[in-house]
């Protein structure tokens, strides 16, 4: 089985149909985990939202997701009261959780660093799949509250806005893929290839930053594929 996680579309459906195209999915094979921020920014995000449920994605909550569960929209601008309280149904639910593991990768909406591993009796860092269970525990117990606690997993540099060389280093001895951070905004010189060698692969297609420039489409597509263990960023039109 084949696990392919995306994020960051937007508000932009026809970027989840490009994915579904190029990577080739099959729901009757492949597992399809979607990283987060399906809203703001773009013309349609119920429509990237019946898109997810329609392809029986697994979704985690983005930045965008908990801001508007939070009645704070990251983009500052009122949301539909209908699209905010669907949203608020998912994460309130279960159905939309904070991380989740795929062949011993771990997945969040922006990444982990090491001040969020979870460590076993000997000290060793744990598997991805024990690190997804305790901050999916964290996240319920802080959306029961609607928490915006820093220093928290929903907080700044937390697993919904962490940034690859912002806040600290990656969880050591744990793969991860992530989103929330396209490459184009990073400094380091090929910067896709010097975050994988730390273990994080990013997969943001930059459709916030395609859409505030005015470019025209084809959008820009960017997704992980994990196999075996192994984790391969794709990239395409």
């Amino acid at each position: 089985m084949r696990t392919i996680v995306f994020s960051d579309v937007h508000g932009c459906p026809d970027v989840i149909a490009a994915v579904v195209v190029h990577s080739g999915f099959d729901a009757r094979v492949d597992r399809l985990v979607f990283a987060g921020d399906a809203i703001e920014i773009g013309p349609d995000p119920s429509r990237c939202l019946d898109l997810l449920e329609e392809l029986g994605a697994e979704c985690l909550v983005g930045n965008h997701e908990y801001g508007a569960f939070t009645g704070r929209p990251v983009e500052g601008e009122p949301l539909d009261p209908a699209l905010v309280e669907r949203i608020a149904e998912s994460i309130a639910s279960g159905r939309w959780r904070l991380a989740a593991s795929a062949d011993g990768v771990l997945i969040t909406h922006a990444g982990v660093d090491k001040r969020f591993a979870v460590h076993t009796e000997s000290g060793d860092s744990s598997s991805a799949e024990l690190t997804a269970q305790v901050l999916n525990h964290e996240f319920e117990a802080a959306a029961a509250s609607r928490s915006r606690r820093a220093g928290s997993v929903v907080g700044a540099s937390g697993p919904l806005w962490w940034r690859p060389g912002d806040y600290g280093d990656p969880i050591r001895g744990i793969t991860q893929v992530a989103g929330h951070t396209p490459p184009e905004i990073i400094p380091e010189t090929d910067v896709v290839a010097h975050w994988a060698a730390r273990g994080v692969y990013l997969v943001d297609p930059y459709v916030r930053g395609w859409r505030m420039r005015g470019f025209l489409p084809p959008t820009p597509v960017r997704y992980a594929v994990i196999e075996d263990g192994a984790v391969r960023v794709v990239e395409g039109e």
